[in-house]
């Protein structure tokens, strides 16, 4: 028992580990307060995922019912939509509708920030029953790829990237991405899938683990990396063109969009619908 707590609290050590990092790498003090925020949220997000699952595992049931719905297609199904959709999917919501909420200049940082902080407490919340029957080794592999911190991180580079340019299909790729790399994983690991590669399962499942390890390694170069660049910093504020000046209009027209509105700071307010 006392062997099962202790690797418990030690797969929660990367994690938490990231998390802290990750809040300081702004050195604002308003900034590390949203990240707290953001982490209770990603904990508390995944109660709507179960809700989402619970709708999706209904439709798998009376498939199975109704149209002999098994095996390696049903897995595959209980794998890439009732679990990786339904969890990808509220993580991206549930960072955006966060994120509306403050009247504050997001740059490309902060989004990347913001929404992988918010897979970290999603991934926290979701090792708790995870643990419960898992042997130490299960749990300290979980524990070190920080796979929804890593998920997260894609969704928040490249929905950021969206949000900056404008471009919907890098919006799209956000969560195409992390959908498809969570599904994949998830399959790979299954029973079904294990037993239709036959001898080359073991070595797929390895290279899955490996395959989270690299993502998590490319989230912290990328930090490291980049945490100064003004690319990243600027705010994502599309600034048009000044309307020019008429006979009824003698000043040029505003620079910031209007209907956004201004903070107490006098930074812009960015919303994500």
């Amino acid at each position: 028992m006392i062997l099962l707590v202790l690797a418990f609290a030690a797969s929660l050590v990367p994690s938490l580990g990231l998390f802290f990092w990750l809040r300081k790498l702004e050195g604002d003090v308003e900034f590390e307060d949203i990240c707290n925020k953001a982490m209770v949220q990603g904990l508390i997000s995944v109660l709507p995922a179960l809700g989402c699952s619970l709708v999706f595992q209904i439709i798998e049931m009376v498939l199975a019912a109704y149209a002999g719905f098994s095996g390696l297609p049903r897995a595959a199904f209980h794998t890439m939509i009732v679990l990786a959709l339904s969890e990808e999917l509220v993580k991206c919501l549930w960072s955006r509708r966060f994120m509306s909420k403050y009247q504050r200049a997001w740059s490309w940082m902060d989004y990347i920030i913001v929404t992988t902080i918010v897979g970290i407490g999603f991934g926290l919340a979701e090792d708790i029953p995870y643990a419960i029957g898992s042997s130490p080794i299960v749990m300290l592999i979980r524990g070190i790829g920080v796979a929804h911190g890593g998920y997260a991180f894609v969704m928040g580079y490249f929905m950021g990237k969206g949000e900056k340019t404008g471009d919907k299909l890098w919006t799209v790729l956000g969560f195409g991405l992390p959908w498809l790399m969570h599904g994949l994983y998830d399959f790979g690991l299954t029973d079904e899938f294990l037993s239709f590669a036959g001898e080359h399962g073991a070595i797929l499942s390895v290279g899955l683990a490996a395959f989270e390890l690299v993502v998590l390694a490319i989230l912290i170069a990328f930090f490291v990396r980049r945490k100064d660049d003004q690319r990243y910093r600027e705010p994502m504020v599309a600034l048009p063109e000044a309307a020019p000046a008429t006979a009824e209009q003698d000043a040029p027209a505003p620079l910031l969009p209007t209907d956004e509105g201004d903070d107490d700071s006098g930074h812009s307010g960015r919303h994500f619908a």
